[in-house]
């Protein structure tokens, strides 16, 4: 066991944080449940896909949609059964999202169950193919999509969700334990190495207690002390471009725990819906689905029609319209006040109620207090030069700034050098945050990875 302690990093002191228990979607205490879902595709812009079914096909759920043409065995699923209502495109005809209206009783695409304990490594690959849960598992280095023809040195879970406003991963597993551990089990046979479960410390969850047949491994301290790139570097590093590791979440472990033992495609997630733009009291964790519409998981919720509306959480997640579904891996909703005007001479107040990461105002030396967000960035783009307050906020041994100029230059031989091979777009959502240049670092190593993953290997 590696008990990992970060002393690096940031917990942002966002108001509007959810909690409490998982309760159903309701709207004045009535119950509701959405008529429409979506396969979003919109992550997945490198990617051709060959589509399935047309507006106006009846679908099941778990019913294919779309396939990835470089990798016809990476298929994309229906969450909803029903009905496609239509095909969304983007620019150059590339596809956004699947909506799917839900009309009578929803029917699944089932699979005899598997024995992960007796199956092979072939015979579970097929069931995940077929099963459309191959996207859902990430491969590094480089943050890919896993690709089943190369067997992983190593598989990462993270069981411990530091982002703003993110459910906790003992919500999501709470009551599909047995479903969990059929999932573990599937891994430890995907892989010649070890299943690392990392957990929170101080976790109570049985589930991640007692799992059996992986490497259970903690971890405490600030953001970002439940990324994968924190857990792969303090267990086991990766060191050149040749090497795979496997990253997936709780959520993931549990929908192939039932792929394959009950051999149906699992919808079901724990969903947070946090931020000042939601009315006093209403936030928390749902039970909810995939491809969620935003407009049913807003109802009732909306304190002011000025509000982002933020599909996954404030530092990685995007911002969607009302009429908008929840993002492909996303399970958490974040509302955040919009404002859209300048503060006139801000930068001369005490500061004593705007958050600072570097001490420039009052509040910098105020401990335990949570601030008001909204998405003013404050200034526009300016030099970058100034290293030292990434550093604070990055416990990978990397240097953030110098990593992002030389994929800007596109040297990525000094990339790799500077720590690339180790690093996802979601690492530098808190040097984003801090960044007094207001540099967009994220999309900059996210395009940075994907040409560089080009270069080196057959994945694109």
């Amino acid at each position: 066991m590696v008990a990992i302690k970060v002393k690096k990093g940031l917990d942002v002191p966002i108001k509007g944080a959810p909690s409490g228990e998982v309760k159903p979607l309701e709207v004045n205490g009535r119950a509701i449940f959405p008529d429409r879902f979506a396969l979003d595709l919109s992550p997945f812009d490198d990617k051709k896909f060959r589509l399935l079914v047309r507006p106006g096909d009846r679908v099941k759920i778990g019913d294919p949609l779309a396939f990835d043409k470089a990798l016809p065995d990476r298929l994309f699923v229906s969450p909803a059964g029903g009905i496609v209502e239509e095909v969304e495109r983007g620019l150059k005809r590339r596809l956004l999202a699947i909506p799917i209206r839900v009309e009578g009783e929803e029917e699944k695409t089932l699979f005899h169950p598997l024995d992960p304990l007796v199956a092979s490594r072939e015979e579970l690959i097929e069931r995940i193919s077929k099963g459309g849960l191959l996207p859902f598992i990430r491969q590094r280095p480089f943050d890919l999509l896993a690709d089943p023809r190369k067997v992983p040195r190593a598989i990462f879970i993270s069981a411990f969700n530091s982002a703003p406003f993110a459910p906790p991963a003992e919500l999501q597993v709470k009551g599909c334990e047995e479903e969990f551990q059929k999932g573990l089990e599937t891994l430890t046979k995907l892989t010649q190495g070890k299943v690392h479960l990392v957990m929170q410390k101080g976790s109570s969850s049985n589930a991640f207690l007692n799992a059996k047949g992986v490497e259970l491994h903690t971890a405490e301290g600030p953001h970002p002390a439940g990324l994968a790139s924190t857990h792969i570097n303090r267990i086991s590093p990766i060191h050149t471009a040749e090497e795979v590791v496997w990253t997936l979440g709780v959520p993931e472990v549990i929908a192939l725990g039932f792929l394959v033992a009950k051999g149906e495609f699992f919808t079901e997630r724990v969903l947070s819906i946090g931020g000042e733009g939601v009315m006093p009291g209403r936030t928390g964790y749902i039970r909810g689905r995939l491809g969620s519409p935003i407009a049913a998981l807003v109802e009732g919720r909306l304190s002011t029609e000025d509000t982002r509306l933020i599909s996954g959480d404030p530092l990685t997640g995007h911002k969607v319209p009302l009429e908008g579904y929840l993002g492909f891996y996303h399970h958490t909703l974040s509302l955040i006040p919009e404002r859209k005007k300048r503060e006139i001479l801000h930068f001369f107040r005490l500061g004593y109620d705007k958050f600072t990461a570097s001490k420039a105002y009052l509040s910098g030396f105020l401990k335990g207090k949570l601030f008001s967000f909204d998405t003013n960035q404050h200034g526009e783009r300016r030099a970058f030069i100034i290293g030292s307050p990434y550093e604070k906020v990055v416990p990978l041994p990397i240097n953030p700034m110098l990593l992002v100029k030389s994929v800007l230059a596109e040297d990525y031989e000094e990339a790799e050098k500077l720590g690339l091979l180790e690093v996802a777009p979601e690492d530098f959502a808190l040097p984003t945050f801090v960044c007094p240049s207001k540099i967009e670092m994220i999309e900059i190593v996210r395009k940075g990875l994907k040409r560089h993953a080009a270069e080196v290997t057959d994945h694109l």
